[in-house]
C-alpha cells in the first residue's frame, strides 16, 4: 500500500482549481484523481498500489507506450505496457488547473525493451482538470519513423460493477483476450462479473452507466477502446482481490493491429477527455 510518503517521493502534485480537485504523481506522469465540482472522485485507485520506479501503479491513468500490453502481433516485448510508465517525468508546468511532464528516450534507456526504438524520441503529457479531464500525450520522432503502441489506461471507480454496463461500443469489431482474442462483433452494452478484456476497434466515445451516473470517454486520434476488468479471483501485484468490484479501465489509444507510424521529423497526439453526468 502506498503511503504519504511514498506518493511524496514518486513526485506528488495536487490540483485545486476552480471547478476540480485532482492529484498526480511525476512516476509515469500518472493522474491519480479527479473529482469535478458537484461530483465524487472519479477515478479508481486500489488500495495496495505500489508508487516506486518499476511499480505498475493499478489506478489513475497510467500512460502506456511505446508499446501496449503484450506489445502488437508478431512483435515480442520484454514486459507489458511499454517502457514510459516505469519511470518519473519531469514536471514542465504546473497551473492550478494544469499539469504537464516531458520524458526523453533516454530516460528509459536501461529498461528491457528500449533498444528497439530511436534513441531521440520524446514524450509529453498534459492534463486539464476541469469541469471535464483532459489528457493529451504527444510523441515527437525528429529522426527516425517507427511503429507507436500507445494506450492511456483509464481506471474508473464504480461501487459496484456488476450492476454497472458500456454502451456505444455496438458494432464495434472486438476481440476479448480473456476468452481467447477470436475477432467478434458487440452487439449490446459490455455487462461484467467475469473477466473481460476486449480491444475494440472505435474511435468514438463510450460510456460508463452506473444508475443515473454516466462516465463517458472520448477520444481523438485514436482508433481504439480497451475495455478490462480482471473478474473474481485476480491475483495482480499491487491489486486487492476483492477490487475488481470497484473498478472498470475503459482506455483509449492505438494498439496492436491499429498502432501507428509516427514519420521522421513528425509527432503523433492522442487526446483523451472524460465527462461525467449524473
Amino acid at each position: 500500500m502506498a503511503t504519504d510518503d511514498d506518493l511524496r517521493a514518486a513526485g506528488l502534485r495536487t490540483i485545486h482549481g476552480d471547478t476540480a480537485e485532482g492529484a498526480a504523481v511525476d512516476l509515469g506522469a500518472t493522474v491519480l484523481s479527479w473529482r469535478p465540482r458537484d461530483h465524487d472522485e472519479v477515478l479508481f485507485v486500489s488500495r495496495e498500489a505500489l508508487v516506486a520506479p518499476g511499480d505498475e501503479i493499478h489506478g489513475g491513468i497510467p500512460v502506456c507506450a511505446p508499446w501496449f500490453g503484450r506489445g502488437r502481433d508478431g512483435v515480442t516485448v520484454p514486459h507489458i505496457h511499454g517502457l514510459v510508465r516505469w519511470v518519473p517525468w519531469r514536471l514542465a508546468r504546473a497551473d492550478p488547473d494544469r499539469l504537464a511532464w516531458e520524458l526523453r528516450q533516454h530516460d528509459v534507456a536501461h529498461l528491457p525493451g528500449a533498444d528497439a526504438y530511436p534513441d531521440d524520441l520524446t514524450y509529453r503529457l498534459e492534463a486539464r482538470f476541469g469541469t471535464t479531464l483532459e489528457l493529451r500525450l504527444t510523441v515527437t520522432s525528429p529522426t527516425t519513423a517507427f511503429v507507436l503502441d500507445e494506450g492511456l489506461h483509464v481506471y474508473l471507480r464504480v461501487a459496484d460493477v456488476t450492476a454497472c454496463r458500456v454502451e456505444g461500443l455496438e458494432g464495434a469489431t472486438f476481440r476479448d483476450f480473456a476468452t481467447g482474442a477470436a475477432p467478434d462483433v458487440e452487439h449490446e452494452p459490455v455487462r461484467f462479473g467475469h473477466p473481460v478484456d476486449r480491444v475494440y476497434r472505435h474511435s468514438g466515445p463510450a460510456t460508463l452507466v452506473e444508475g443515473d451516473r454516466r462516465v463517458t470517454v472520448s477520444q481523438e486520434g485514436g482508433s481504439n477502446v480497451v475495455v478490462w476488468n480482471p473478474g473474481p479471483g485476480v491475483d495482480l501485484l499491487g491489486f486487492g482481490e476483492d477490487e475488481w468490484r470497484s473498478m472498470v479501465c475503459v482506455e483509449v489509444g492505438n494498439v496492436q493491429q491499429d498502432a501507428v507510424v509516427v514519420e521522421a521529423g513528425q509527432q503523433h497526439t492522442l487526446t483523451l477527455r472524460i465527462t461525467v453526468d449524473s
